[in-house]
């Protein structure tokens, strides 16, 4: 029975130290396998290095490009409201210069219905009537303008002017001999025209300087000098 008993306690060592160095072999199997693995890993990943940048700068190309079109965007709608204030300002001072435009033309218009209702009552309202140079002054300025000076109002006209007093009769009549003079300055001009005399075009530059008064100017110029010549 004691010798029984000693052969099992035998047998068991016997398999626990197999168990033993069987469990120590399976570890360092997977020892290796691990080291392995690593091994593998490393390998492989030294073959890609710069995959984990390339992804970086892929993920970051967007937002930069995104960046740049807000930054373009941005001027484009400053210019344009730019360009709206400046329009505004615009029709403003073109508003603002029709205003004053208009307002000269109803001042002139003013002074002219002024200065003929000043002529009217010289010859109608003698009584009423007072003197004033700043009015005969205008209607002296405009006297061959037809559209300031109808023709209706220029046989009066001359009747005023007829018993002026002063300097002004000299001054009518000085304006006038100007004209009748440019008017025959442009007869003689014609005249050499037609006799061929400007065959080498130097009458030609002559002529192209002188022109030709107006009917309406030249009519008045001569009915001036026949009221008013002494």
């Amino acid at each position: 029975m004691g010798g029984n008993k000693n052969k099992s306690k035998n047998q068991n060592e016997n398999e626990n130290a197999e168990y033993v160095k069987v469990k120590e072999q399976n570890i360092d199997s997977l020892e290796d396998g691990l080291h392995q693995n690593n091994e593998i890993f490393k390998s492989e990943a030294a073959k890609r290095p710069h995959t984990d940048d390339d992804s970086n700068s892929d993920s970051e190309k967007p937002k930069k490009a995104k960046k740049k079109k807000k930054r373009q965007l941005a001027p484009v709608e400053e210019t344009s409201n730019k360009k709206g204030i400046k329009s505004i300002r615009q029709m403003k001072k073109e508003k603002h210069l029709q205003r004053q435009i208009d307002a000269q033309a109803s001042a002139k218009d003013q002074l002219k219905s002024q200065c003929l209702n000043y002529l009217s009552q010289w010859k109608h309202d003698k009584q009423n009537w007072k003197f004033m140079k700043a009015k005969q002054v205008w209607l002296y300025k405009n006297k061959f303008s037809a559209q300031l000076v109808p023709n209706e109002v220029w046989p009066v006209f001359l009747e005023y002017f007829e018993s002026a007093q002063g300097n002004i009769k000299k001054m009518l009549l000085d304006d006038a001999h100007k004209i009748i003079n440019q008017m025959d300055q442009w007869t003689e001009t014609q005249k050499e025209d037609k006799s061929g005399d400007n065959h080498e075009g130097n009458i030609e530059d002559e002529t192209s300087e002188v022109n030709k008064p107006d009917e309406i100017i030249y009519n008045r110029a001569r009915s001036l000098i026949q009221c008013l010549q002494e």
